[in-house]
């Protein structure tokens, strides 16, 4: 299924006092109902693509899966034409080796304290990145952003290395689907998290800084301003944060480069 489709619509210039028939690309947003062992876990409205990785970040962020080798068997379900009633859902059917007696999402308050104790755990190696490095991150993203160029409405997360240079990028129209998608991808491809920076196209909020947490990434970086508590959050896990980046400045709220 495409990630986007065209929509006829009409622009209007202030100036020229007219209006204009154009056809924008839209993303698409089709719901995917995750099973996981035969019982329904969650409903995540989405971007079509990567549905493996999506499911596999989102498993692990909730304790049920640890690496994808926990994902015994796969079954996905698409929708059969694009013109189907936006209520309507594909469907991911997993069968997984339970970590857990109850399959069913947990809050992010509640996975908090799950992994609390993974602040203790050591970094595989020092991370660090040069501040000339970061001010050319947002240069690089874009290059990656092909669906945001297409259609200016998707988030985006990727890893980078130490010389700056971007892994792999992920995007979604739920931003917490593009970092579910990141982290699945470095679970199958068996990428290190804790030895790669990440980079958001969009805003860290609370439950976004527990997803970091969780997935172990030692130093992140946003083109917006934070939340607060994502910024409390993330200083209290040793994560090194820098925000509001852009191509000539940064905005450091935890951590040390």
């Amino acid at each position: 299924m495409n990630k986007s489709q065209p929509f006829s619509a009409f622009s209007y210039e202030v100036d020229g006092q007219r209006w204009q028939r154009f056809q924008p690309a839209l993303i698409t947003e089709i719901p995917l109902q995750i099973w996981i062992n035969g019982e329904h876990l969650v409903t995540l409205h989405r971007t079509p693509g990567n549905e493996l990785f999506l499911a596999a970040g989102y498993l692990y962020y909730q304790g049920l899966i640890s690496c994808p080798e926990d994902i015994k068997a796969q079954r996905l379900i698409t929708l059969t034409s694009e013109t189907a009633s936006p209520l309507a859902c594909d469907s991911l059917r997993l069968t997984i080796k339970t970590p857990r007696t109850a399959i069913s999402a947990l809050t992010a308050g509640a996975i908090w304290t799950i992994i609390q104790p993974q602040r203790e755990n050591p970094r595989s190696k020092p991370f660090s990145l040069p501040p000339s490095s970061l001010t050319e991150l947002p240069a690089k993203m874009h290059q990656r952003q092909q669906l945001y160029q297409t259609t200016a409405g998707a988030h985006a997360v990727a890893i980078v290395d130490e010389s700056g240079e971007i892994l792999h990028c992920e995007e979604d129209v739920g931003r917490t689907n593009a970092l579910d998608k990141l982290v699945g991808y470095c679970l199958c491809q068996k990428i290190d998290m804790t030895s790669q920076g990440a980079v958001f196209s969009g805003r860290i909020n609370l439950e976004m800084a527990v997803k970091i947490v969780r997935a172990g990434f030692p130093l992140v970086f946003s083109f917006s301003a934070p939340t607060a508590g994502a910024v409390r959050l993330l200083e209290q896990a040793d994560i090194a944060y820098a925000g509001s980046l852009r191509a000539g400045s940064f905005t450091l709220f935890c951590g040390s480069l």
